[in-house]
């Protein structure tokens, strides 16, 4: 579980896409990747009409990393952890924008878990074409009007 911080690049932005920084949490203390992450799953939790908070969130998110809570000796893997580091920054977000927090198991279920299960789709599917190869067909034309005298109303 990771938090990615957007760092907007002028030429990668106008092919769509965003360069980035991610911040995890592990028993070495919160980390700060630029690499190292691109098998990871992507988690968007603002809405489109909300990219002009994204460098609210990013403030938010090296303030949060910053504090005492989240230092080396305090990890614990099953307890308090990478899951616990994300939960706690989205909660400290939604708190700050009077917004309902979410616990782990709503969390999981409206975010984790739909993302999981698209991305095992496109494995699955990225497998087969491995195995078997792929072609591409022009789709059938279908026809506009039923040919004359077929009977049809």
């Amino acid at each position: 579980m990771d938090i990615r911080k957007n760092v907007h690049s002028s030429s990668d932005q106008l092919r769509g896409r965003f360069l980035g920084v991610v911040y995890n949490y592990s028993a070495h203390g919160v980390q700060r990747d630029g690499a190292g992450w691109e098998q990871s799953i992507s988690i968007p939790l603002l809405q489109p009409n909300m990219y002009g908070m994204m460098e609210q969130w990013d403030k938010y998110l090296e303030d949060f990393s910053t504090s005492g809570a989240w230092l080396p000796h305090r990890y614990e893997e099953d307890h308090y952890n990478c899951y616990t580091y994300t939960l706690l920054f989205i909660n400290c977000v939604l708190m700050a924008e009077g917004r309902e927090q979410l616990d782990k198991s709503e969390f999981t279920e409206k975010y984790v878990v739909p993302r999981t299960r698209l991305a095992s789709k496109y494995i699955t599917l990225y497998r087969a074409i491995q195995e078997h190869g792929f072609y591409v067909t022009d789709r059938p034309q279908q026809e506009a009007q039923a040919p004359e005298g077929s009977g049809l109303c």
